[in-house]
């Protein structure tokens, strides 16, 4: 059975182009079945395989004193296999709760970036069959579209995956045979991760309709990822065609070009257009990739306002598709955005949360301002001023230094304070003298809504 097992993966690492000789290989263990029997075989291949061989253990600062276990144990197992470790520490929780994230996000994010770092040609990842299956029914269900059902790839830049081809129970019985010992993970038990609840509920029930489920998932993962390769080209041909860049974060489609594509190019060529035009795909999703389709069959004069401030306009036989404080069209019935105002403690605010406060959410002195009920979202006035460092400055010099075309300046909104202009959403930009400071006691939020 080892020697099968070590026969599948071998011959998977050749099938994939995995490594080259020569390659410096470091392997990511975290002391589990999957990641042990991954060091073990890649240990017992080197030679033959022409590699060096190097480990990786990241200890997340989760479980207490198992986690320091779990390092202390890859530790001893490295040592005597003579392969050399790099462990490093670090604190997922405070990043989770630092920026927002899961603590299962943030431990990722900490490990790609721990790997980032490491000076190897191919860093070796545990993951198996169970898990690419599990992965591509959970982005199923969350609406990924096909990209979603590749789930998890072999290779994917430096990154290696030798144990696709295996399953957990293949893992855990070479770890029986070789006689090695893991660590367990109590976190894998808590059904209230998403991902653990299709391990231990969904997926044994689909392996009581057929036992190769897993296999078979797999299997149309593969034929996914070939149908994509030839898609992603064919995306590109029609990209050329129908999409150019008029600017930064300003993308033109050509209505002529476009309808010429088959609806699912045209779909593609959307979400390309969407991600230049904001710099990321995270929340992208198929309702604002409809609503773009939607708008080019519409009107010339529409415009609709999407994700992340991205909006788009349909003008004659072109859409434009701009980031915020780019391109709009001009709007007879408009709407004014709405200011959202929270008071709070100095205490109640990280300094995180006010440097990556973003355009559309801001944190100044609550102090600064007479009465925070006058403060209004208009368009720009005549005498209009804003506070800069040594003293104050004309709303329009500065926007002009800014290099904001005039029609632009016309359609942006500003929050202000009778003539002295706060922020300016589109840009990002508060006044000098509302900043927080080390001496604010009391910090006004403010957020633009359905602007």
């Amino acid at each position: 059975m080892a020697n099968d097992i070590e026969g599948r993966v071998r011959d998977y690492i050749i099938k994939n182009s995995m490594m080259r000789q020569g390659d410096r290989v470091q392997v990511a263990v975290s002391g589990g079945a999957d990641s042990m029997c991954l060091l073990f075989l890649l240990h017992d291949m080197k030679d033959s395989l022409g590699i060096s061989l190097s480990a990786v253990h990241v200890e997340h600062g989760i479980r207490g004193q198992d986690s320091y276990d779990d390092m202390e144990y890859v530790k001893e197992q490295c040592g005597k296999l003579e392969v050399p470790l790099t462990a490093v520490q670090t604190d997922a929780p405070g990043v989770a709760k630092t920026l927002g994230l899961t603590l299962e996000e943030a431990a990722r994010n900490e490990r790609y970036r721990i790997f980032e770092g490491m000076e190897a040609d191919r860093i070796a990842l545990a993951h198996h069959m169970d898990d690419l299956s599990e992965t591509v029914l959970f982005n199923l269900v969350r609406g990924s579209g096909i990209r979603g059902l590749q789930g998890i790839t072999p290779v994917r830049d430096r990154y290696i995956r030798p144990l696709l081809c295996l399953n957990r129970k293949d893992t855990e019985e070479y770890c029986r045979q070789k006689g090695i010992e893991y660590r367990h993970d109590i976190t894998n038990d808590d059904d209230g991760i998403i991902r653990n609840r299709i391990r231990h509920r969904v997926m044994p029930e689909l392996e009581k309709i057929n036992s190769k489920a897993a296999a078979h998932i797999m299997n149309t993962a593969e034929d996914v990822l070939l149908m994509e390769d030839f898609l992603t080209d064919k995306t590109a041909e029609a990209c050329d065609r129908c999409m150019k860049k008029r600017g930064e974060g300003l993308i033109e489609l050509d209505l002529d070009e476009y309808e010429k594509l088959h609806a699912y190019l045209r779909s593609e060529v959307v979400s390309r257009a969407l991600f230049e035009a904001s710099g990321r795909m995270k929340d992208i999703s198929r309702k604002h990739i409809r609503a773009v389709e939607q708008l080019a069959s519409a009107q010339s004069g529409r415009r609709i306002s999407l994700i992340y401030g991205i909006r788009a306009a349909k003008e004659f036989r072109k859409v434009l598709i701009s980031s915020p404080g780019r391109y709009e069209q001009a709007e007879h019935d408009e709407k004014i955005p709405e200011l959202i105002k929270t008071v709070h403690d100095r205490s109640e605010i990280l300094f995180q949360d006010i440097k990556n406060s973003g355009r559309y959410k801001k944190f100044i002195d609550y102090a600064t301002i007479k009465d925070v009920s006058l403060l209004s979202v208009r368009h720009r006035k005549s005498g209009d001023r804003i506070s800069v460092k040594g003293g104050s400055k004309k709303l329009k010099d500065l926007l002009i230094e800014e290099k904001i075309p005039a029609d632009e300046r016309d359609r942006m909104y500003f929050v202000a304070s009778d003539s002295e202009i706060v922020w300016i959403p589109d840009t990002g930009r508060i006044g000098e003298r509302f900043k927080v400071t080390g001496e604010t006691e009391k910090i006004l939020e403010m957020e633009i809504k359905n602007g």
